[in-house]
């Protein structure tokens, strides 16, 4: 569980920027795969963060250790990782409205 909470954390770092209020959707995909997609999908999704040969590697493993868990425990860890997105977005907005 934390292993996704860490890749949700930087691939948020990658591919959001902190001045945007959007969600990213490149993130949001890449999770989305990672849970529920195909391994070829998932490829897909980290292709726009132009990662090096060891991060493809090492996210292609968490991707086939996710594939292993069962489908309770992949859409548990799947609401914990979104939610948790969402609260951080809803933070920083509600911290720049006066």
């Amino acid at each position: 569980m934390k292993l996704a909470v860490l890749l949700a954390l930087v691939t948020l770092a990658l591919c959001c920027s902190s001045a945007s209020a959007e969600v990213c959707r490149s993130f949001l995909k890449v999770i989305e795969h990672l849970f529920m997609g195909t391994l070829s999908g998932f490829e897909a999704a980290i292709l726009p963060f132009n990662l090096d040969p060891n991060m493809i590697d090492a996210s292609t493993q968490m991707k086939k250790l996710m594939d292993s868990l069962s489908q309770n425990v992949k859409n548990s860890l799947m609401k914990l990782t979104v939610n948790s997105f969402l609260r951080l977005h809803y933070e920083k907005w509600v911290s720049k409205v006066p």
